[in-house]
């Protein structure tokens, strides 16, 4: 087994991704890699594993890591430490040359999603000059990325604590956390009513929520029944030329659906140019994540 996974940590495109000042990547995943229900991400020498069964116990003979600590797959709690270094500070990995801390201790998320890294690069190398909304931002790594782009950003998420740390990755990249940026707290759609009241304008939205979540009124927000709407309401407030980023990574639900999720909140879709995104190479088995760049054509 450890040779099986050596030579998917050595496959040409994980090289390529390593090449490109990234430390951040998934080294193994699943049936793309020969593997039955195992994932390894490795996060700058820390590797979190995930199974849906016990911790394997090859993996500790492993000999790259510093670390390594382990979690069910699909599992809300924060990785358990396994072996190596126990790692229980945040600490910094970079992708295509930006910084970002991770957290092993933070609970379902470390910090960074790294099945969203091309579309990352893709939002810095357009947004120079842009005006940039970032909702859902959890820790802000599509602002940072916006922002070291040359583009003013506003970061909006329904939790202070992310938002926070959102404004370290700023720091840690050189970044003001005051303007042209912005952090604001509160639930998307309301805001992005808010922001059609005062005639507010933006380049470039992003949105890419939970599958499932539940705001401080008890409402309940899910991809099927709470998309559309977003989309709807955050066209209205996009410039001419400007651009939606859609996304989810809910499994069950196909990639033409999530589209007409898209076109559905759309006035009219042939003004629209819809482009879907791949995931990145390292993400060689399940292709779960829908994410799709829809531009409103310039009149």
């Amino acid at each position: 087994m450890l040779d099986k996974l050596a030579h998917a940590i050595a496959q040409p495109a994980r090289a390529a991704i390593r090449a490109a000042d990234t430390d951040a990547l998934r080294i193994a995943d699943g049936a793309g890699d020969g593997f039955k229900d195992l994932i390894v991400d490795d996060f700058a020498g820390h590797w979190l594993v995930e199974t849906r069964g016990p911790f394997p116990d090859w993996l500790k003979d492993a000999p790259q890591p510093e670390s390594i600590h382990w979690k069910q797959l699909g599992g809300s709690e924060s990785p358990q430490w396994t072996c190596g270094v126990r790692q229980e500070e945040p600490f910094v990995v970079s992708e295509n040359g930006l910084k970002y801390w991770i957290d092993f201790a933070s609970g379902y998320s470390q910090g960074i999603f790294l099945d969203q890294r091309d579309n990352r690069l893709a939002l810095r190398k357009m947004a120079a000059g842009k005006t940039v909304l970032n909702t859902f931002a959890y820790t802000c790594a599509f602002g940072v990325s916006a922002a070291m782009g040359g583009g003013e950003t506003v970061n909006l998420d329904l939790s202070k604590r992310y938002l926070e740390w959102g404004k370290r990755n700023y720091a840690l990249n050189g970044l003001s956390a005051a303007a042209p940026h912005d952090f604001i707290y509160g639930d998307t759609m309301e805001w992005l009513k808010r922001f059609r009241k005062k005639g507010r304008k933006f380049d470039i939205i992003l949105i890419d929520p939970p599958t499932f979540s539940r705001n401080e009124k008890g409402a309940v927000f899910t991809i099927e029944s709470g998309f559309t709407p977003l989309v709807r309401e955050a066209a209205a407030l996009l410039n001419a030329g400007g651009t939606l980023f859609c996304s989810t990574n809910q499994r069950s639900l196909a990639g033409a659906d999530f589209r007409y999720l898209i076109t559905d909140g759309l006035d009219d879709p042939q003004k629209w140019e819809l482009r879907s995104a791949p995931m990145p190479a390292d993400f060689s088995g399940e292709q779960y994540l829908k994410a799709n760049w829809v531009t409103l054509r310039a009149l």
